[in-house]
């Protein structure tokens, strides 16, 4: 049975280490002549992205009060993206990556009769299994009830484009994320399907308004 490590020991300087490990990482790779595959060192493309990467927040989630914080009181910046599952390709190239089980980086508790007081304990929150919010203030529910409300969403990344700024497409739910499976609809549409890793819950459908336009990939980003 896995023990949990004494948060006493749990220093800036490890947890500070946690986050850097979140997250996900763009690598380039290459068959050589003989068919081995090799990662490409010092590729123009590898970029890691963890707990501390800026974000956008888009969609209809983005800029609502629920979403605003001291840091970021426009609600729509947000840094990182953590407890990463599985996610799936876009037929326009980008990578979505699900945010699974973000309760658990949440600690202390609620000011009493906080309006969250609910939906965080829909959520599980605080999980309280990690020790950020002992080094980090926006981990922490007593001085930040609304970060954990940034957390729970699929992420879209460009994986060709090494500045581009990852965005949370909160137009695909809040949920524990178990991954992001995608097909184009026989009407031309763009279907994710996507199941809570929750007991008991269930299995999503995301449908896009628009067509894919699949003789101008670019037009697909923000479909």
């Amino acid at each position: 049975k896995a023990r949990r490590v004494d948060p006493e020991l749990m220093t800036a300087d490890r947890v500070g280490i946690e986050m850097m490990a979140h997250g996900g990482s763009i690598i380039e790779v290459k068959r050589d002549a003989a068919g081995a595959w090799g990662v490409i060192a010092g590729s123009k493309f590898a970029r890691r992205i963890t707990a501390e990467t800026p974000m956008d927040l888009t969609g209809p989630a983005a800029g609502h009060e629920r979403m605003k914080t001291a840091a970021d009181p426009t609600g729509r910046r947000v840094l990182g993206m953590i407890n990463n599952c599985a996610g799936g390709m876009t037929p326009w190239g980008t990578w979505l990556t699900c945010e699974e089980n973000t309760n658990n980086y949440f600690g202390k508790s609620l000011p009493v009769g906080h309006p969250e007081e609910n939906a965080h304990k829909r959520y599980a929150i605080p999980g309280g299994r990690y020790e950020w919010s002992r080094h980090h203030a926006r981990f922490d529910l007593s001085k930040e009830p609304n970060e954990a409300n940034r957390f729970g969403w699929i992420v879209e990344i460009d994986p060709l484009d090494p500045a581009s700024t990852p965005k949370k497409r909160t137009a695909l739910g809040r949920i524990k994320h178990e991954g992001a499976a995608g097909i184009i609809n026989k009407d031309g549409r763009y279907v994710v399907y996507s199941g809570d890793d929750q007991r008991f819950d269930y299995v999503y459908r995301f449908v896009t308004a628009d067509r894919v336009d699949t003789q101008d990939l670019s037009k697909n980003r923000d479909i």
